[in-house]
């Protein structure tokens, strides 16, 4: 059975773009090369995502990713130097640690909320 999600994914990507508007992040979504990532300016408090991502079921993570390094603040460590492939800088790691705690508060307030799997058990 294939379920179409798409309404939801387009809730989720507007209280995202709400709250980066909320936090004065301004942003431009465009359409580009599938492979092309989006990208932040920490500096003038902006973000860009391409909406036309190889994998849509990855936007609604990068838009949070994305207001997480606006957010975070720092240097743009990204910008100023070459990563080598499959390594993880920690400003990565905390954009994307700040874009899975938006999800989060966004479930919780839709109710799709999480549930440890175990607390079945005890019951």
């Amino acid at each position: 059975m294939i379920v179409d999600n798409s309404e939801r994914k387009n809730r989720l990507i507007t209280y995202l773009f709400n709250y980066a508007f909320d936090n004065d992040i301004g942003y431009v979504f465009y359409k580009t090369n599938p492979r092309y990532p989006s990208l932040a300016w920490k500096w003038k408090r902006e973000i860009a995502i391409n909406m036309n991502w190889h994998n849509q079921d990855e936007v609604p993570f990068t838009i949070g990713h994305e207001i997480g390094h606006v957010m975070l603040g720092g240097p743009n460590t990204k910008q100023l130097c070459c990563i080598a492939y499959g390594t993880q800088i920690e400003e990565e790691k905390d954009a994307d640690i700040y874009s899975l705690h938006l999800l989060y508060k966004y479930s919780c307030a839709q109710e799709d909320n999480f549930y440890d799997p175990l607390s079945w058990y005890s019951q």
